[in-house]
């Protein structure tokens, strides 16, 4: 050995195995002019590669990024212990372009000292193809030439392109540093004209890439699913505007805490269906107006009231149909039934009510039942009344009937005047009493015409009557006997159902601070089972 040392032999070899199981990357090297080369069978002659001594691999990078030589690399080393070439070292990698066939492969100049493993390496350049330019088409070039996404539309109406990702070009001063067979690597890139060209590449065999142009723009770009974790907090400042454009569903879930999106200009939304679920409530407010559109409209109120307040006036109008109010509950109430219902008031300063065909004000009549006392006590109140406190003037252009079927009491406090523009018949099927509690005046303008007393006109008295009755009844044809008053009620009810159920509706902020609380106490004192 120590003539080794003082006589060492130097040796240029080719790696005929790097399957190292003692995980020390050594490698098995035929030596040139020392062991002989493989016949044209590919048989090893004298000393097969299972005979080879194992050489140890220098390391300058003190165990930093270890290389350990492929199978069919040139390699330059020496024997430690001289002639006997039983201990051999590896000091570097000669670069070299494999432009023969190993022993056995049939093929014109075959080389015996190739080892069939290295077939794969024929005519492959030796420096890697970002400092060759060769070879351009090889690997995952292609395929992130091919799929790169250009005219990506955005949510505002323009588009972006992907960056290209830097193709091989010839020069050597670019730093490669790749895996054995190349096709994982990084390349710092430097032009020679300076820093206006350098770029840093990291590129994955599956079309994966990680790029920083000499402009500083990065690009990362993912062939396959990109994860993104972080156990601390991260946070994002972008001085321009921000893209995304996905393909697929979005999610965003916060697990625990809150939320908060602050804009300073507009918001703007566009979407199929548009759904909000809140475990508690949804609160809305602007400082100018908020605006609703649809082509119907529904606000479902289900556990309690519906409230809408204007500052100035309250306004409702319909284009084609009607407007429909509703406060029976529960259901719709027909003649002979009785409902525990709602009540309708209107309280106004002042009221109008018109009508281009009719008004119609309708009543069961069924005693009221509810315990309301707004604005009176309701319970047993029926009918319909029409209250003023000062005067009540009813006026008709045509004709005006009042019928009743029971007992029609007329009264006023002061002076009544009853006066027609023609005949008035007063006429009673029963007895017909007139009285005062002074005087009782019967008198005609016309002296020539007379009164007239017991002169048996009470038959004509009575068919003028009537026919007066019949002719104040004809614009109200439906009413043309009290019998057939017919159940006036709306033909048309709200039809507004709750909103669908979010599937994936929000934890309330209670449970989950309960289940923090929970995990707090646990980490401190032990299982949290008993807290509720």
């Amino acid at each position: 050995m120590s003539e080794g040392f003082n006589n060492m032999l130097h040796f240029v070899g080719v790696v005929e195995d790097a399957h190292d199981r003692t995980n020390s990357g050594r490698v098995k090297v035929r030596a040139f002019g020392i062991h002989p080369p493989r016949n044209n069978d590919g048989e090893e002659d004298s000393v097969p590669t299972a005979h080879l001594p194992w050489a140890t691999v220098l390391d300058g990078t003190y165990g930093v990024a270890p290389v350990i030589p492929s199978v069919g690399d040139w390699v330059f080393g020496f024997f430690i212990d001289g002639r006997e070439a039983q201990q051999p070292m590896i000091m570097g990698r000669l670069p070299g372009m494999h432009l023969q066939f190993p022993a056995g492969s049939r093929q014109p100049g075959e080389d015996g000292y190739i080892p069939p493993e290295a077939v794969g390496k024929f005519g492959e350049p030796p420096l890697h193809r970002y400092n060759s330019g060769e070879d351009a088409q090889k690997g995952q070039t292609v395929s992130q030439r091919v799929y790169q996404k250009n005219n990506i539309p955005t949510a505002n109406g323009e588009s972006f392109d992907e960056p290209p990702v830097m193709m091989p070009e010839n020069n050597i001063n670019n730093r490669v540093i790749k895996s054995k067979d190349g096709d994982n690597f990084i390349v710092l890139g430097t032009y020679e004209d300076g820093d206006n060209g350098d770029y840093i590449l990291i590129s994955n065999s599956n079309g994966s890439v990680f790029q920083i142009d000499a402009n500083g723009t990065m690009f990362i770009k993912s062939f396959a699913d990109k994860y993104n974790t972080t156990l601390g907090v991260e946070s994002n400042h972008i001085d321009g505007s921000q893209h995304t454009n996905i393909k697929d569903n979005y999610t965003l879930k916060v697990e625990d805490g809150c939320g908060k999106i602050e804009i300073a200009g507009n918001l703007d939304i566009d979407c199929t269906d548009f759904n909000v679920n809140a475990s508690r409530s949804i609160n809305l407010n602007a400082n100018a107006k908020v605006n609703v559109s649809g082509l119907g409209v529904g606000i479902y109120a289900k556990g309690d009231d519906m409230n809408l307040v204007a500052h100035q006036h309250l306004k409702a109008s319909t284009a084609v149909g009607g407007m429909y109010f509703k406060c029976l509950s529960p259901g719709t109430v027909a003649p002979g039934m009785t409902s525990n219902g709602g009540d309708f008031h209107v309280d106004s300063y002042k009221m109008n009510l018109n009508s281009a065909s009719y008004t119609r004000i309708h009543s069961l009549g069924t005693p009221a039942v509810s315990a309301g006392t707004v604005p009176y006590m309701d319970a047993g109140h029926l009918g319909i009344d029409i209250y003023s406190t000062t005067s009540l003037r009813m006026e008709s252009l045509a004709t005006m009937n009042i019928n009743t079927v029971g007992v029609m009491g007329v009264n006023a406090g002061g002076a009544m005047g009853i006066t027609a523009g023609g005949a008035m018949n007063l006429y009673a099927i029963g007895t017909l009493g007139v009285g005062a509690t002074l005087a009782v005046s019967l008198d005609s303008v016309v002296p020539t015409a007379g009164v007239l007393i017991g002169n048996g006109t009470a038959a004509a008295t009575g068919t003028a009557s009537l026919a007066s009755v019949t002719a104040s009844l004809a614009p109200q044809l439906v009413q043309a006997t009290v019998s057939k008053v017919p159940f006036v009620s709306i033909a048309e009810t709200a039809t507004c159902v709750k909103p669908p159920d979010i599937t994936h509706s929000v934890v309330p902020v209670l449970p989950a601070l309960v289940k923090r609380m929970k995990s707090v106490f646990t980490s401190m004192f032990g299982s949290g089972d008993n807290l509720n």
